[in-house]
């Protein structure tokens, strides 16, 4: 009955890629046509062993760590993201969080389960999306990074989503700002939610939609390492490249 009542819907309203905006007939995916997904860049395994900057296949492969986790001392034990930052994945993101597009959520967890590491690193532990103030959430309608792992969290990988941290302090859109504005912009933004009492060694996994500096999700990680917390990671959907 869905299946048929999914049909009717897509004969009255037509689907299109939101990336480049082809009638959808057939696709693997809901909102993304095949020819865009097979543009979708996921990382290769030769990566940055703190943050997951994708060193590409042609690099010397061993332990290292890149320039800007040389550069700057991350509150994270490592971090990974599902994918890199593409023409396509950017399209997805952007209408994501500012084209009311929370109906692109589907598509973009379906993007992540096709990264087996990614899905075995966010397996097994808390899942802690970044926390919006409430006024962006009010005007947005949604929490982007909430509503990701909220999602994933249906899959079977052993991971449950608690709200461990609130946003204390409204700030400017980091878009357009430089690294160091970034940082002083994430200053005393969070804090942990008092009313949740958890062990501290406890496997987190602080999630957000998209690691550019590494600005905000560092100051995440950071309260809940004051706060105690011994075992913290990071996770993205996507992640900036800077080749």
């Amino acid at each position: 009955m869905k299946k048929l009542f999914s049909v009717c819907l897509d004969f009255i309203f037509p689907r299109h890629c939101c990336v480049c905006q082809q009638h959808l007939s057939a696709s693997n995916y809901r909102y993304l046509c095949d020819s865009c997904a097979r543009k979708i860049i996921f990382p290769s395994a030769n990566l940055c062993q703190r943050c997951g900057y994708d060193f590409g296949a042609d690099c010397s492969e061993g332990s290292k760590l890149c320039p800007r986790c040389l550069g700057q001392e991350f509150c994270f034990k490592s971090l990974r993201s599902a994918v890199r930052l593409s023409y396509v994945t950017r399209n997805l993101v952007h209408q994501f969080k500012y084209k009311n597009g929370d109906y692109i959520v589907y598509d973009l967890c379906k993007i992540m389960r096709k990264n087996a590491h990614f899905m075995a690193f966010i397996g097994g532990s808390t899942l802690v999306p970044v926390p919006l103030h409430w006024r962006r959430k009010f005007l947005r309608e949604y929490n982007q990074s909430e509503l990701l792992v909220r999602h994933l969290a249906k899959f079977p990988i052993n991971s449950k989503v608690l709200h461990l941290l609130k946003r204390t302090r409204h700030t400017r859109p980091q878009v357009g700002l430089r690294a160091t504005e970034r940082r002083s912009n994430m200053q005393k933004a969070f804090a942990i939610n008092p009313k949740i009492k958890i062990p501290l060694d406890t496997r987190l996994i602080v999630f957000d939609d998209v690691l550019t500096t590494g600005s905000t999700i560092n100051e995440c990680c950071s309260v809940l390492k004051k706060h105690g917390f011994s075992n913290i990671l990071a996770a993205t959907f996507a992640q900036v490249s800077r080749d």
